[in-house]
């Protein structure tokens, strides 16, 4: 595994512990501020970038709104996984050319890019910070502005292997 793809994972799950926290305890009609509100909150208080902890909560909110969006049939506010199974399931059937109960590899392509869409569009956005319809090298390149200064807990602005030790490592007050 490349340091790239460890940053990553390591990141990944430190931002789905806080999110999973979050979420629980956050529910409701504004349910997506105060997520956004209380992960900024966590990150911080975690040692880590609290904006960058903002712009992950708003992300674990849009897929937490698009969960109940897709999913929630009786308009309650709450899921169940049967709301959620019996939406796969009509998912999976209006791809499901031949009408087999199965998808064959071109069905779940068509599935598999009607889903995406909607996340590429998303992404797309996310990145427009101006909303002109372009993303620019700067736009896309904003959230990992810094990424170096951000993870870097030896001081020799490389990030490394070492700098992941020392992240874990209890911090000398």
């Amino acid at each position: 595994m490349t340091l790239k793809h460890r940053t990553w994972l390591l990141a990944g799950i430190a931002v789905a512990g806080v999110a999973t926290v979050v979420i629980a305890e956050t529910s409701g009609p504004d349910r997506g501020e105060r997520i956004e509100a209380r992960m900024g909150e966590r990150m911080g208080a975690r040692g880590g970038d609290r904006e960058m902890g903002m712009r992950m909560a708003r992300a674990v909110s849009e897929r937490l709104e698009t969960l109940f969006e897709t999913y929630d049939s009786d308009a309650d506010g709450t899921l169940t996984q049967a709301e959620i199974d019996a939406g796969r399931a009509a998912q999976l059937q209006a791809f499901d050319a031949d009408g087999d109960g199965s998808l064959t590899l071109s069905e779940y392509e068509a599935l598999w890019l009607d889903a995406m869409r909607e996340r590429m569009v998303d992404r797309f956005q996310f990145h427009d910070d101006d909303g002109d319809g372009l993303v620019t090298v700067d736009e896309y390149s904003e959230m990992t502005a810094r990424l170096v200064s951000r993870l870097d807990r030896t001081g020799d602005d490389l990030l490394s292997p070492e700098d992941g030790a020392a992240r874990r490592a209890p911090r000398a007050e």
